[in-house]
């Protein structure tokens, strides 16, 4: 993943010459489509299905309204770079030693462990999400007759 978002803001500039384009946009515009589309631009009114896998959609949402709930309404993530503090606790921390999203875009050099977040944050502070478990989809699974059919060598090649 690091290499795609690195790649996502080389092409970006190169097909896009004179956008801004910050690595919350990159990380939206990655799991849109190609970089060489030249109708590829980021919308926040955009539903799940615009993106390649719906869990983006939901995680720039969630990004989205905690930015704001730390910036102001107002507040436009499109225009800037993904916060780590942020990242940490809608993650919460790095499970697995991945970052919630845009893995390779977060300053790991500033950004603080999630025991740190928790030790300086107070009753006003954003809340650190619990971990989401994985939905868990039936399967459906149908009987299959598997016929083995074994034979011996030793009749093949006696003398």
């Amino acid at each position: 993943m690091h290499n795609i978002l690195l790649l996502c803001f080389f092409l970006q500039t190169r097909f896009h010459p004179g956008q801004e384009c910050a690595s919350f946009k990159a990380y939206a515009l990655a799991h849109k489509g190609k970089a060489k589309d030249p109708d590829l631009v980021y919308n926040p009114e955009d539903p799940p299905e615009a993106y390649s896998n719906p869990s983006v959609h939901r995680r720039l949402s969630e990004y989205t309204a905690m930015a704001r709930e730390i910036h102001g309404p107002e507040f436009d993530p499109s225009t800037a770079d993904l916060e780590g503090d942020i990242v940490m606790r809608l993650g919460p921390g790095k499970p697995h030693g991945r970052y919630y999203m845009g893995n390779s875009t977060i300053d790991t050099a500033n950004t603080q462990t999630l025991a740190q977040i928790r030790a300086r944050s107070t009753s006003s502070s954003p809340a650190i999400r619990p971990r989401s478990q994985p939905q868990v989809v039936a399967l459906q699974v149908s009987s299959v007759a598997l016929v083995v059919h074994s034979f011996s060598t030793r009749s093949l090649f006696a003398f």
